[in-house]
Formats: C-alpha cells, structure tokens, sequence
C-alpha cells in the first residue's frame, strides 16, 4: 500500500558551509546570513501585513473574506504567521497601492489593520500598523466648517485623507465627517482641544464602527469586555 503523498515529511538537507562562523566576535550573538536576509526582503517588498482587530476570526474566514474585498483590484497570495497575523503578498505595485489606498477595509464589523511590510515587522507589536477609519465631530462651531478647519482638527488623530462633502449641506450640520489614517499602537483621544475665537474649546471625536472595543482605556486591540486596563481601573 502507497502512503499518502500529503502525509509524507520534507526534509531539507543542511549546507553546513553555511552555517560556520555564525557567531559575532564576542559570541553572544547569532549572526544572520545576510545575502538570505537580502532576498527574503526584495521579495516581501510587494507584500502588506495584516491584522484583523476586535473578533475571533479562523484564518480560512479572514482569507475568504479578504479575497472577497480584494480580488477586485488583482492577483495576491495570502500566508498565515501566527497570532492573528496574515502576510498579503501582490504580484504587482498597482494592486498593492490600491488595496492601501481604499477602505476602511471591515470582516464581520471588525476593522482589518495593515500596513506595507517592513524589516521592524514584529507580530509581537502593532508598531507601524495603520487603517483607514471615519472620524465624526458632533456639535462642530459653525466657525469650523470649512475643509481645511475640519482637516487640522482631524490632524492630532491621524493624516487626513478624505472628507464628507455632504457635511456641507446647509440643511443638515449635525456632525463633520473626515477619513483619516490613524497608527493602531497608540490610544483612540475622545476629543481634540481646538483654539477658537472665543478662547479654546474641547471638540469631541466618535469612531464610527469601532465603538465595541476598548473606549475607556482607547487602545483599539482592547475589546470592552477582556481588556486588562478596565479590570485594573475596575478593581480599584
């Protein structure tokens, strides 16, 4: 009887030549064998790390789902790196841009975080880590409502990309609205302190589609319910 091919181990045989003289001079540290490192880096220069935030997705839903947003815009292959983390690898510079240049990108109401990958890429750290998200300003100063006013107030949160041009219908100016670019590894403000004509003045900032995850200690990663923060501050 023929064992199964899919079963069968893969071994790859050590160039020993290699691997000598892998220590630096005080022998404390491994040294890498850098014209590997070179390559590996020029083939992952097409590449985006990605990150799904506040679910417990599998990683055969984020794949199906990411091939269902993305395949739009071209040809890609999806590798699982543990952690929650996938490696999006593009077969062209156009498709990759598009992909970084739309969105916010969403699985199941969960907001997908991604950036280009890089060598300080670690899935220990969100470090680096960007997504587009929609800011809305409730109650904004008339004062304020004019694109390059709502832009600089947006600016503290993340870079200012696009702005809602049906905000500024006179029949309805309830809120501002404004895509920004914002890192993943810092605390999501409530507000921005703005200087008006009249003195200064706190303008308070909603997240839309995020309002599940951890608003009290503002770390996007945190869900409301298991962050550690609010069961430190909780149990005081």
């Amino acid at each position: 009887m023929e064992a199964n091919q899919w079963n069968k181990r893969s071994y790859i045989k050590v160039d020993t030549t290699k691997v000598e003289n892998f220590l630096t001079e005080d022998e404390k540290t491994v040294k890498l064998f850098k014209p590997n490192v070179r390559s590996n880096s020029d083939h992952l220069q097409l590449s985006i790390v990605v990150k799904v935030f506040g679910g417990d997705l599998s990683v055969q839903m984020t794949a199906k789902e990411l091939c269902c947003q993305w395949n739009q815009f071209g040809k890609f292959h999806l590798t699982s790196i543990g952690l929650g983390w996938m490696l999006c690898s593009f077969f062209s510079k156009e498709t990759m841009e598009n992909v970084l240049a739309r969105g916010p990108w969403f699985i199941n109401d969960h907001i997908i975080g991604m950036d280009k990958w890089s060598l300080d890429f670690s899935p220990l750290s969100l470090k680096g880590l960007s997504c587009l998200i929609w800011l809305r300003m409730p109650n904004l100063p008339l004062f304020c409502w004019y694109e390059i006013n709502v832009a600089r107030i947006a600016s503290p949160i993340g870079i200012p990309l696009l702005i809602d041009g049906n905000m500024f219908q006179w029949s309805k100016r309830e809120f501002s609205k404004v895509c920004v670019r914002m890192e993943l590894d810092k605390q999501l403000p409530s507000g921005v302190w703005v200087e008006g004509p009249n003195g200064r003045f706190f303008q308070k900032v909603e997240y839309e589609r995020i309002s599940y995850l951890g608003y009290k200690c503002g770390m996007i990663e945190h869900l409301t319910n298991s962050c550690e923060v609010n069961k430190l501050k909780e149990g005081k």
